[in-house]
């Protein structure tokens, strides 16, 4: 009867993980003050990156369970190998630290000034003695940590913040990503902000490619090469751009 009881067990289980199609999880860090990539909506997880990871889990069995907060806590914490990263930009010296998917999404990273204080943006050294504010422990890119030579930075936690410093004069110009949308979506979230007091500047700072990535003693490589895989099928079909779109 125990022998019996315990198959039944089996059963259900087995049957309940069918039914779900996950046979794996996965902890996932991420921005959670980076509309429209990645945010919280209250305790859900939202966001470009989710979709993209959630279209990707269903493919590959695994249930990514995703940990959203300020950008240099999600960063340290994937780097103690608390789980993965995603949203995150490759550098030399976060190759050293870390295994990177191939690119899952490309960043526009525009720069934003007050309305009457626009500047010449041709190339990097028109940026000479500009004060920048950026995400804490943000980076876009290795072309993004050469140009960091001519420039200040000034961090801080939100989007919205970036802008009520840029209206106070305490930077001349505000970083976004991803582009346009996440400019929108900042000042849509608050009432005191509006279109007209900013200026996109013409020339894009960087053009970015986001990642996914592991820490080396997480030994992700096969999992990362299946989840490539995925994403470039994704791809192919148009099933990704149909979820970016929707942004």
């Amino acid at each position: 009867m125990k022998s019996f009881k315990s198959i039944c067990c089996f059963l259900v289980l087995l049957t309940a993980l069918c039914s779900t199609g996950y046979t794996e999880e996965l902890a996932i860090m991420g921005n959670a003050f980076k509309e429209p990539k990645s945010w919280l909506d209250g305790d859900t997880p939202k966001g470009i990156l989710v979709d993209i990871m959630d279209y990707a889990g269903k493919e590959l069995g695994v249930d990514f369970s995703y940990r959203l907060a300020p950008w240099a806590r999600s960063y340290n914490l994937a780097l103690k190998g608390e789980g993965g990263i995603f949203g995150i930009s490759k550098t030399d010296e976060r190759l050293q630290k870390f295994d990177f998917s191939d690119p899952v999404y490309y960043d526009k990273v525009i720069l934003v000034v007050k309305k009457g204080k626009e500047f010449k943006f041709e190339d990097v050294q028109d940026l000479s003695g500009k004060r920048m504010g950026t995400c804490r422990g943000c980076t876009f890119g290795t072309e993004y940590e050469k140009a960091k030579a001519y420039f200040t930075i000034d961090t801080d936690t939100n989007n919205v913040q970036r802008l009520k410093k840029l209206l106070a004069g305490r930077i001349d110009a505000a970083i976004f990503s991803p582009g346009v949308s996440a400019l929108n979506m900042a000042i849509d979230s608050d009432p005191s902000l509006k279109k007209e007091m900013f200026t996109i500047l013409p020339k894009p700072l960087v053009n970015d490619p986001n990642f996914v990535a592991f820490a080396k003693g997480l030994n992700k490589k096969e999992f990362l090469a299946r989840f490539n895989a995925v994403i470039k099928k994704g791809m192919a079909s148009g099933e990704i751009d149909a979820l970016v779109s929707k942004y």
